[in-house]
C-alpha cells in the first residue's frame, strides 16, 4: 500500500492558513502525487465492482419469538414482572412437575418483555436441557452479543469466557435460562453473577427440581401449579376447537369430563386435546373417557408425547431406592393423601431402603429423605389442606398428581408389558376372571377404600404376591372364606396391610401363622377383640401395627404372641376407645411391658398406657426408654381408683428427656397432672415433633415447650386451667436470646375450649415455619403474638376461628391486622362444641360409676 502524506505534512508546506503554497515546486510535485494516487485509486474501483460497506448494529433488546395463547399464567406473571422490577433479587427460579407449563410461562414473559417498558439493555434466552452442553449455551450468548463469528470459532475456551464477560459486564442484562436439571456455574458460561455487579442485572430460569433454586442461590422462586378447573378447560376446548365441539350435543359435556382427568397439567391437556381435534364422533369420545378414567392413556397413543416425557424426572432420580420409593406410591389411589410415616412404614417393610443393617431410625430418617427429593423433584407435592387429625396423632400428608400416577403405574407395570403384575382399586374386583397363568404374574396387590361398595371382594390364589393390602372395607365386602382360604396359598407374602377394616374378626386371622415370610402386618383401625395363638409362629415378623384398635383388655391377646416374635423391630399399640375399665388393665399393662422388654431386636415402641404404675415400669426399663418413639397416656383408671398419686409435669418432662427417640406424647384425661417444680433448662425434648392435650384440667401451663426446638404440631384442647401456654418469667424477660427457638419450627397450633387462656407468649415470637393457627372456645385469648415481619410473610395460610373472636383480638400494630385479615377462615364451632360436651358426659358417667354404652361418647 502506498503511503499518503497527512493533513498536518501537507498544510506544513504552505502560507497564508494553507490557502498558498511556499514553494511552487513542491506545490506541483504534491499534485502530481495527488494525481497519481487518484488513477490508482480508480484503477482499483474498476477492478473491485460493486463495494458493499455495512455497519454491525448494536443487538436489538429483546429477540422477537414466538409465543401463542397461554391459559392461567396472567396472576403467575404479574408476580414474576414485579419481581423483575426488584433490585434486591438478582436469581429467580421457576419450578414445577414436567409438563406443568414452566417454559410456556418464560416464553410469556420474554413475549411480555418485547412489549412493556423495562429497564434491561439486552435479554438472552438460552436452552440448558439434560445434557448440558456448555459450548452450545455460550454459542448462543455470543451470537445474541452479535460477537464475530471468526473470532468465536479461533479463540480459546478461556477467551471466550473474557469476551462473554466484557460485553456484558456493563450492562444491564436478563438472561432467560430454560430448562435446568442442576447447578449451572454463570462463570464458566462469562455471565457476570447478579448481585456482585452493580448494574442490577437478573438470571431467571426454569427447572422440574425446587432444590436447583437452592443450588442456583435463587433470591425468589415460584412454583409453577396445575391450572384450575375452568382454567383446564378452557385450554382443552382450544386445543380441541369449536367445530369439534358442536358437532354433537354430548360431545361438550364429555370434553369436560375427558378435561377433569387430565387434572389441570397443560401437558396432559394440550396432547389428549389435540388427540380429539377433528374426532366428531360421539362413540369416540366415550372411549377416550373411559380409557383415561381407567388410565390406558396408551390406548390413545398419548405414551410417548405424556409418559416419555414426565419420564425424564423419574430417570434422575439418584438410585435405585428412590426409584423404588417412588413407583411404590402408585399403589394408594388417586386424590387421597399419603401419610408420610405410614408410606415410610411400608418402604422399609418392602426392603426398598433396609441395607447395610441399618437401625429403624436411621431408615426412617433416610425415607423423610427420599420424600423430599421426590418433592423437590415435583414427583411427589405437599398436601397441607389435606393434612388430617386422627385419634393419636396429625398426619403429615403429601400427595401425587394423578397423571404422575399414571405413569408410575405404567412404568411399575414394565410399560405396561405386564399389565397384572401390579393389581389396584378396582381392578382386584374383577381378578377371579384372571386366569392361573395371569394369576402367576401378580405380585401386588393394593384395595384402599372410604366408600360403601356394593360388589364383593373375592380373592383367588395368587402363589406370587408378595404384597396384601386390602383397607378400609368392611366384612360384607371381603369375601371371608375365599380371603381365608387363599392367605394359605401365598406362601411368599412378606407385606400384610388389613387396616381400617372395622367388621374383621379374629377367626379371619387364624390362617395368618402359616405365612411365616410374613415380615410386616398392620391390623390397626380394626375391631379384632384378640389375636390368634397361631400368630406366634411368623418368626420373621419385623413390623407389628395395631394403633387405633377397639381391644378394651390387654390380656384378650396371649402374651406368648408377643414374646415369640424374636425378630420383632417395631411394635406400635393403642386403643380408640375405652368403653369400662378394669383392673386388669394395670397388670396386663404391665406384663405386656416385660414381654417386649425381653424381645431382642427392639427398636421403635409405641404404646398407649393407662396407669401410673405401667408408666413406672417403663420408665423403670433402660430398654423401652431407649426405644419409645410414641408415648400416650390417659390415666382413665382414676374413675376406679380414687387414691392415684399426682404426676408432676415437671417429672414427666425430665423423664421424657431422657427418652432419646421420644417424637410424640399424648396426654389424655389426666386429672391429676400437674405442673410440680419450676421449668429447668437441663431438659432436653431434641426429637419431639408432635403433642396433644387433651382434658388436663390441673395444669395451668406448657412452659416447658420452649425445650423442643423441632416441635411442629400442637394441639391442647378441654385444658380448663390452662393459662399461658409457655410463661415468659421476670428473668427472662430482658432475655431475647431465651426466645430465638421457641416455635421456631412449629407448623401447626390448635387450641380449644380454654376459657382461661391469656396468652401463647407474651412477647412477639419469629415462628418461621408457622402454616396453620385454630383457636375455638378461647375467648380470654385476646392477643396473638405475632409481629409485622411474620405479618408480612407468606408462609402463614390460615388462621381460623370464631368471626366474634377474631373482631375482639387486640393488636399492637394496626397494619398486622391489615395484613392477617385475608388469612383468617371462620371456623365454625358447632361441632366442637358438640364433641366437648359428648367428652364432658361421658366423664359425669363414668364418675358416676354408670357404664359408657356408645363408643362416640368416651372417644374424642
Amino acid at each position: 500500500m502506498v503511503d499518503i502524506p497527512n493533513s498536518q505534512e501537507v498544510q506544513s508546506n504552505q502560507c497564508l492558513s494553507g490557502y498558498c503554497p511556499k514553494n511552487c515546486v513542491s506545490s506541483y510535485k504534491l499534485g502530481k502525487k495527488i494525481v497519481e494516487r487518484l488513477n490508482v485509486a480508480k484503477d482499483m474501483l474498476s477492478k473491485a465492482g460493486k463495494i458493499l460497506i455495512t455497519i454491525r448494529q448494536p443487538p436489538k433488546p429483546v429477540d422477537e419469538m414466538p409465543c401463542g395463547e397461554t391459559v392461567g399464567l396472567d396472576l403467575m406473571i404479574q408476580k414474576v414482572w414485579n419481581t423483575l422490577e426488584d433490585d434486591n433479587v438478582g436469581i429467580i427460579g421457576l419450578y414445577g412437575m414436567g409438563g406443568v407449563g414452566k417454559t410456556t410461562l418464560l416464553k410469556r414473559i420474554h413475549s411480555e418483555l418485547g412489549k412493556r417498558k423495562h429497564s434491561f439493555d439486552l435479554v438472552l434466552w438460552a436452552v440448558v436441557s439434560k445434557d448440558c452442553d456448555i459450548n452450545k449455551i455460550m454459542t448462543d450468548i455470543s451470537n445474541r452479543l452479535g460477537i464475530d463469528d471468526g473470532f468465536w470459532k479461533r479463540c480459546s475456551q478461556e477467551q471466550r469466557v473474557a469476551k462473554v464477560y466484557e460485553r456484558l459486564k456493563e450492562k444491564k442484562f436478563l438472561l432467560m435460562l430454560d430448562d435446568l436439571w442442576g447447578k449451572l456455574d454463570l462463570e464458566r458460561l462469562g455471565v457476570p453473577v447478579p448481585k456482585e455487579t452493580n448494574n442490577k442485572s437478573k438470571v431467571m430460569f426454569t427447572t422440574r427440581f425446587e432444590d436447583v433454586c437452592a443450588k442456583m442461590q435463587a433470591q425468589k422462586k415460584f412454583k409453577v401449579e396445575c391450572l384450575s378447573e375452568k382454567e383446564a378447560f378452557d385450554l382443552f376446548c382450544k386445543k380441541v376447537g369449536e367445530e369439534t365441539l358442536r358437532s354433537h350435543t354430548e360431545i361438550l359435556k364429555l370434553a369436560q369430563e375427558v378435561a377433569k382427568e387430565c387434572r389441570g397439567l397443560p401437558l396432559a391437556l394440550i396432547t389428549v386435546g389435540s388427540a380429539m381435534a377433528g374426532v366428531k364422533s360421539f362413540e369416540a369420545w366415550m372411549v377416550a373417557k373411559n380409557s383415561l378414567r381407567s388410565f390406558s392413556w396408551i390406548a390413545l397413543d398419548l405414551e410417548d408425547k405424556v409418559f416419555r416425557i414426565l419420564k425424564f424426572s423419574y430417570d434422575k432420580l439418584p438410585d435405585k431406592a428412590h426409584k423404588s420409593c417412588f413407583l411404590y406410591c402408585a399403589l394408594y389411589p388417586e386424590d387421597k393423601g399419603l401419610d408420610i410415616d405410614e408410606l415410610i412404614d411400608r418402604w422399609i417393610a418392602e426392603g426398598f431402603i433396609d441395607k447395610d443393617g441399618k437401625s429403624i431410625y436411621d431408615m426412617y430418617n433416610q425415607g423423610k429423605s427420599i420424600i423430599e427429593k421426590l418433592i423437590l423433584s415435583c414427583l411427589l407435592e405437599e398436601s397441607f389442606e389435606a393434612r388430617s387429625r386422627n385419634y393419636d396423632k396429625m398426619k403429615n400428608i403429601i400427595k401425587m398428581h394423578d397423571v404422575i400416577r399414571d405413569m408410575a403405574l405404567w412404568l411399575s407395570r414394565d410399560e405396561d408389558e405386564n399389565k397384572d403384575k401390579i393389581v389396584v382399586q378396582g381392578e382386584a374386583f374383577s381378578m377371579s376372571e384372571m386366569d392361573s397363568k395371569r394369576l402367576n404374574v401378580v405380585q401386588r396387590i393394593s384395595v384402599i377404600t372410604t366408600m360403601d361398595l356394593k360388589e364383593s371382594l373375592n380373592l383367588p390364589a395368587c402363589p406370587n404376591v408378595i404384597t396384601l393390602c386390602i383397607r378400609n372395607m368392611s366384612l360384607y365386602t371381603i369375601h371371608a372364606p375365599s380371603l381365608s382360604s387363599n392367605l394359605q396359598s401365598i406362601k411368599r407374602l412378606r407385606v400384610l396391610d388389613l387396616s381400617g377394616n372395622v367388621s374383621f374378626s379374629i377367626e379371619q386371622l387364624s390362617e395368618l401363622g402359616e405365612l411365616i415370610n410374613l415380615e410386616f402386618i398392620n391390623l390397626s383401625g380394626t375391631s379384632i377383640c384378640g389375636l390368634p395363638i397361631e400368630l406366634k409362629k411368623l418368626k420373621n415378623l419385623r413390623v407389628f401395627l395395631m394403633d387405633d384398635m377397639a381391644i378394651n383388655d390387654v390380656v384378650e391377646f396371649p402374651l406368648e404372641v408377643i414374646e415369640s416374635l424374636e425378630q420383632l423391630k417395631v411394635f406400635r399399640f393403642s386403643r380408640k376407645a375405652l368403653h369400662w375399665l378394669t383392673r386388669s388393665f394395670v397388670q396386663g399393662e404391665i406384663s405386656l411391658l416385660e414381654k417386649l422388654e425381653s424381645l431382642p431386636k427392639l427398636e421403635e415402641l409405641s404404646i398407649h398406657l393407662t396407669s401410673i404404675a405401667s408408666v413406672r415400669r417403663l420408665l423403670h426399663s433402660t430398654k423401652l426408654r431407649a426405644s419409645s418413639r410414641r408415648l400416650k397416656l390417659s390415666y382413665t383408671s382414676r374413675y376406679f381408683n380414687k387414691e392415684l398419686d399426682t404426676l408432676e409435669m415437671s417429672s414427666l418432662s425430665a423423664t421424657m428427656s431422657t427418652m432419646t427417640r421420644l417424637d410424640h406424647i399424648h396426654l389424655w384425661r389426666i386429672d391429676n397432672l400437674v405442673d410440680g417444680s419450676p421449668v429447668t433448662d437441663k431438659w432436653h425434648l431434641g426429637k419431639l415433633r408432635q403433642v396433644r392435650i387433651y382434658d388436663c384440667g390441673s395444669i395451668t401451663h406448657l412452659t416447658w415447650l420452649r425445650y423442643a426446638p423441632l416441635l411442629e404440631y400442637l394441639d391442647v384442647f378441654g385444658c380448663s386451667s390452662i393459662e399461658h401456654v409457655v410463661k415468659d418469667n421476670d428473668e427472662e424477660a430482658d432475655s431475647k436470646s431465651n426466645n430465638d427457638n421457641i416455635f421456631t419450627n412449629l407448623i401447626e397450633l390448635y387450641l380449644g375450649y380454654m376459657s382461661k387462656l391469656v396468652s401463647i407468649h407474651k412477647r412477639a415470637l419469629a415462628f418461621p415455619s408457622l402454616k396453620c393457627i385454630l383457636v375455638n372456645g378461647c375467648s380470654n385469648l385476646r392477643k396473638l403474638p405475632f409481629n409485622s415481619s411474620f405479618a408480612s410473610k407468606d408462609n402463614l395460610i390460615a388462621i381460623q376461628g370464631e368471626t366474634e373472636w377474631w373482631d375482639n383480638l387486640e393488636w399492637d400494630d394496626t397494619i398486622m391486622e391489615h395484613l392477617l385479615r385475608p388469612k383468617f377462615q371462620n371456623k365454625s364451632s358447632l361441632s366442637q362444641k358438640m364433641l366437648w360436651e359428648a367428652t364432658l358426659n361421658s366423664r359425669r358417667l363414668l364418675k358416676s360409676g354408670a357404664p359408657c354404652t356408645t363408643r362416640s361418647t368416651c372417644s374424642y
